[in-house]
This record gives structure tokens, C-alpha cells and sequence, in this order.
């Protein structure tokens, strides 16, 4: 986008423009609500099996 820049052999500098950007703390927001649905979901998964076995 408005650069001269053909190929990676050319590129110099910074290579991430999220660097510095507060995005690793996004990221680990991402992964936490990602945990914590897996191990609610595996509390459910785990009672409503209980519950069939009765």
C-alpha cells in the first residue's frame, strides 16, 4: 500500500505494526476466555453425563 517494496529481501525496520500496541494483552484475553469456556463447557459436558447415568 503506497510502498516500493517488491519482496521481503527489501524489507527493513520494524516488520509488526502491533508491536508496542497492547495487542499481547488481547491476546491473552482471547486466550483465557477461550479456557475458561473449554473448562466450563467440560464441567457441563462432565454433570449432564452424570445426570444420563442415574
Amino acid at each position: 500500500m503506497g510502498t516500493e517494496i517488491k519482496d521481503w529481501a527489501a524489507v527493513e525496520g520494524a516488520y509488526y505494526t502491533g508491536y508496542g500496541s497492547g495487542e499481547m494483552l488481547w491476546l491473552i484475553v482471547a486466550i483465557a476466555i477461550c479456557l475458561i469456556s473449554l473448562v466450563i463447557g467440560a464441567r457441563h459436558e462432565l454433570d449432564a453425563y452424570k445426570k444420563l447415568k442415574k
